[in-house]
């Protein structure tokens, strides 16, 4: 090409360039020429005189250096078409492992050339894509990683190789052989790497031992000199772009041994590891020597690195790296900085991984390695809007490439946008800008949002309240001992009695809890107090409120982490204020189970109960987080799905929107999908211990020949806040064995194991609580039965041997879990039993007598109260007689009993004329307003009992109608 035509191409690739940049770039062309024509090396004339090339020859000096020093990969680019190729995550190492096979085994100078080389070959190839757009940010990323990770991996297998020749294999006391565990941090562990990043690594062995060879020499020996060799290797030579490796995050840094065995390197974090060695370790992985004892290292350290509660104790260290970083970026040294200055990079990482850190232990699907991938889940999660989600996505985006785009002109490690007008004019055309100046202005826009986010993190009520008010409590609490003290003059707003308040105080101060706490905590309960107070001191009755919040305070105190979460969040401690003042109930519950403080963050989801089918997804998304086997880590889950539901469902309830049917509902929904899913767990251990049944040909809980009976509040959807679960299983399977495990038992011991793991798994006691009471009772033979009844055996049992009362309960019983065929059958069996002829005077004698044997047991009169469950006109009373009468008629109205709830049973009873509608009203409407106020009753912890005028008229007419119907 004559030079002309080279400078109409180029002007027309470029048409603003500066006259300074197209003499360089004509320069380097003209080098290059020079170069392919001297070496004699083919080089297809279309890639010399692409547009792409010239924007590459252009944005990178390296690439443009490389070329002209090593004109065959040019070359080698067109012949293998790499330049359009994507790569997968095994190209690279399968490329490598290609080029040196066979190649100078012992030789390390020529195998590290061979790797250089590689390298090199490599990244020219990513800059060309990532420079040109046919590669994404992720693809960028991707192949900088799994590049870095094979020349890890091969250096460290040629260097393992030389020294076992030299010292022997090593071996731990059982002479098992043992391998380096390598493990890559940063941004390496996350497959983020840039193009000139430093590698960070730590090096560990399995188990101490000796190697196997003439001169033994310790593996702590050998594996020491393997790092050693590895680092000289890895050491940048002179005019050689390789890799910069950093080991100084190991335990110690520098001054700790550069190699531990994993025992000690456990030992090391559990005992004396630091909250920004926690932060590090988020996106280790292993990248080279033994993998899966990488993996078991990093499994072990999961619980130093993610907490099983909500790390809040922490703030207090985040904070102050939060503030170290705020305080570096004010450093004039970083002003043009896109990865330390304000809004730059690491405030990014430093957003998602804060939340990791807090929230990782509790919700392990956080505990990812991308950044983008953890700022996804963040919104999945609940823990920050979609439009935070996408300013902080597309921020890092722009940035990363921006990172790329600097470093890929030298391949120089640097940050700092460039004060060179020419290399400013590169970098703006590199990302796609006409001019400098517009390109700045977007990447201060995408800085000043970044920052923006960052700063609202760890904003707590520290920093936002230090009014006179809070200042004249925190005065009142830190002199609350003092024997000068006097609460005469003492004024507390929102108070009518301070002394009661300081009395409240010195309660809570002088507690043993309190005593025992820590200095950490008693400072964190110094800087609460004032604002309990406060914020109590807003709600109507101030001083009950105080006294609730005081007892939950003693409750969890001592771990301390939920005080801090208080003191962090304003607006969950309004919210605590809030729900104290309607429900003292739930302030009880809050006591039992602390880890649901954090759904005070969340009011959008605390005042909405999921949907049946949303219970459903959130269950699938708790269950995939549980490992195989992992028992307890499965109930635990089981345990805190039932109670972070069940108080957004309080949450609801005491708001006064929701009406008590809903609570009803939602209550049962919440038991129903618990038990749906204890069934599946439950049928997963058994089966794979002791195989299925004879005749079941599917593993799966459809076909397990499996029932779960729900009978009482579950099955009549009436479930409260402290209802048990009355249950009956059946079972329909052939008689014989279990088949297609080592273990084989007879299928009734496999049915009734089955029942005994479910009635464990409702009732167990673990760390995060238990799920319910379960009640079998009402099972055949009662407690001498079995726990586990064959269908035919229960339908013969309720015809030829139950009593009344048992068909009587019947009608609240519903299939709520397991196998279709089994629940139609059992469906079919209901109708049958209730649809039975009964005389009816013998039906009213049996019912009533019942009725009345209950209430000699259960009710405990007292002048002037109202038993709203067992006095006359009560609940109970409505329940018999609603019984009776669906006995009575289902036989010629069998639509009666289609339904198991009182209310539309009294409804289906007015439809077929067989109460009036006036007899139906006054039973409906006394039904719902005592259950109502029973509800209340339990939110506020008192008994179901009311002065007795409250419902005296209510009362009178329901007794007049069971009269009119039940009367002996």
């Amino acid at each position: 090409m004559t030079p002309n035509a080279l400078e109409r191409q180029i002007r027309a690739v470029f048409p603003s360039i500066s006259h300074i940049l197209f003499e360089t770039l004509i320069e380097r062309l003209k080098t290059l020429s020079g170069s392919i024509e001297e070496s004699g090396v083919p080089v297809d004339p279309a890639i010399l005189s692409s547009a792409e090339f010239y924007l590459v020859m252009l944005c990178s000096p390296f690439a443009a250096d490389h070329f002209t020093r090593c004109p065959q990969d040019l070359s080698g680019f067109s012949k293998s078409l790499d330049l359009e190729k994507r790569y997968s995550e095994h190209t690279l190492s399968h490329k490598l492992n290609r080029l040196l096979d066979g190649a100078g085994a012992d030789d390390p100078i020529s195998f590290r050339k061979k790797l250089v080389d590689f390298k090199l070959y490599e990244v020219v190839r990513i800059a060309w894509r990532d420079l040109t757009g046919r590669a994404d940010l992720d693809e960028t990323m991707a192949d900088l990683s799994h590049l870095a990770q094979a020349c890890i991996s091969a250096a460290f297998d040629f260097l393992y190789k030389s020294l076992c020749r030299q010292w022997g294999t090593p071996v731990d006391a059982n002479g098992n052989f043992q391998q380096i565990v390598v493990l890559g941090m940063g941004k390496l562990g996350a497959w983020e790497l840039n193009f000139s990043s430093d590698i960070d690594l730590i090096f560990a062995y399995l188990e101490d031992g000796y190697t196997t060879g003439e001169s033994p020499i310790s593996n702590h020996e050998f594996f020491t000199k393997l790092c050693r060799a590895f680092l000289k290797m890895f050491t940048a030579k002179e005019g050689v772009h390789f890799y910069r490796v950093d080991a100084r995050l190991r335990p110690y840094g520098d001054s700790g041994p550069l190699v531990m065995s994993c025992a000690a390197l456990e030992d090391y974090y559990q005992a004396q590891g630091r909250e920004w060695e926690r932060y590090a370790l988020i996106k280790a992985r292993p990248v080279a020597g033994d993998l899966a004892a990488g993996e078991a290292v990093l499994k072990c350290l999961n619980s130093f690195i993610y907490r099983r509660y909500l790390d809040y104790n922490s703030f207090d260290s985040f904070r102050d790296m939060k503030q170290r970083i705020a305080q570096q970026v004010k450093s004039a040294q970083l002003k043009h900085n896109i990865k330390l200055g304000a809004g730059g990079i690491r405030e990014v990482e430093f957003f998602g991984q804060l939340f990791q850190l807090i929230r990782g232990g509790v919700e392990p699907v956080l505990q990812e390695r991308p950044i983008l991938k953890v700022l996804d889940l963040l919104v999945a999660s609940g823990c920050i809007d979609g439009k935070t989600c996408k300013d902080l996505t597309s921020a890092y985006c722009f940035l990363r490439k921006v990172e790329n785009r600097l470093q890929e002109y030298e391949d120089r490690q640097t940050h700092d946008i460039p004060q060179d007008p020419e290399m400013r004019e590169v970098l703006a055309l590199a990302m796609g800008y006409e001019t400098f100046e517009v390109f700045f202005e977007a990447l201060s826009g995408v800085q000043t949002l970044v920052h923006s986010h960052f700063s609202q993190l760890l904003v707590g009520a520290s920093d936002t309240e230090d009014d006179g008010r809070s200042r004249d409590l925190s005065r009142i609490w830190d002199n609350i001992n003092a024997p000068q003290f006097i609460t005469d003059a003492v004024s507390i707003p929102g108070f009518e009695d301070p002394e009661r308040v300081v009395s409240i105080l010195k309660n809570l101060a002088a507690h043993p809890s309190t005593q025992r706490l820590t200095p950490s905590g008693r400072k964190k309960l110094n800087r609460l107090v004032p604002r309990l107070v406060k914020a109590a001191g807003r709600a109507e009755d101030a001083e009950t409120v105080l006294i609730q919040l005081v007892d939950l305070i003693i409750t969890i105190e001592r771990r301390t982490c939920y005080l801090s979460l208080l003191i962090e969040n304003k607006g969950a401690l309004e919210t605590l204020v809030t729900l104290a003042s309607k429900s003292a109930w739930i302030i009880t519950f809050l006591s039992r189970h602390p880890a649901l403080l954090d759904e005070l963050m969340h009011p959008a989801t605390l005042y909405a109960p999921p949907k049946r089918e949303d219970l459903e997804r959130e269950m699938d998304r708790r269950m995939e987080r549980v490992p195989p086997g992992e028992l307890e880590f499965l109930l635990e889950e089981l345990n805190i799905f039932c109670q972070v539901n069940t108080l957004r469902v309080a949450a609801a309830d005491v708001s006064g929107n929701y009406p008590l049917m809903k609570v009803s509902d939602h209550l049962t929904y919440i038991a129903e999908t618990i038990l749906a899913q204890v069934l599946t767990s439950s049928w997963r251990i058994v089966t794979e211990k002791y195989g299925l049944p004879e005749g079941l040909l599917s593993d799966a809980v459809e076909g397990s020949g499996f029932l779960i009976l729900a009978y009482g509040k579950v099955g009549g959807l009436e479930m409260g806040y402290k209802s048990d679960l009355d249950l009956v299983f059946l079972f329909r399977a052939d008689s014989g064995y279990t088949r297609g495990a080592q273990r084989s038992i007879e299928t009734i011991r496999f049915y009734g194991n089955l029942g005994q793991r479910i009635i464990h798994a409702l009732t167990v006691h673990t760390s995060a609580g238990t799920l319910y009471g379960a009640d079998m009772r009402l099972r055949p033979g009662g407690d001498s039965g079995t726990i586990v009844s064959h269908i035919d055996g229960f339908k013969e049992y309720l015809f030829d041997q139950a009593w009344t009362w048992e068909h009587q309960a019947l009608i609240r019983a519903r299939a709520v879990a397991g196998d279709p065929e089994l629940i139609k059958e059992f469906n079919d069996i209901r109708g049958e039993v209730l649809t039975l002829k009964r005389d009816p005077e013998t039906l009213k004698k049996e019912v009533a007598e019942m009725r009345e044997r209950m209430r000699a047991q259960r009710l405990k009169t007292e002048p002037g109260i109202f038993d709203l469950k067992q006095s006359p006109g009560g609940i109970v009373d409505i329940e018999f007689l609603v019984q009776y009468l669906a006995l009575k008629h289902a036989h010629d109205y069998p639509d009666v009993i289609v339904w198991t709830d009182n209310i539309r049973l009294i409804e289906g009873l007015s439809v077929e004329g067989l109460v009036s509608a006036e007899e139906s009203q006054i039973l409906q409407e006394a039904y719902v307003t005592m259950r109502q106020v029973m509800h209340r009753l339990t939110l506020q912890e008192k008994p179901a009992r009311v002065d007795e005028a409250l419902f005296m008229d209510r009362a009178r007419e329901v007794a007049a109608v069971y009269d009119t119907h039940l009367a002996l």
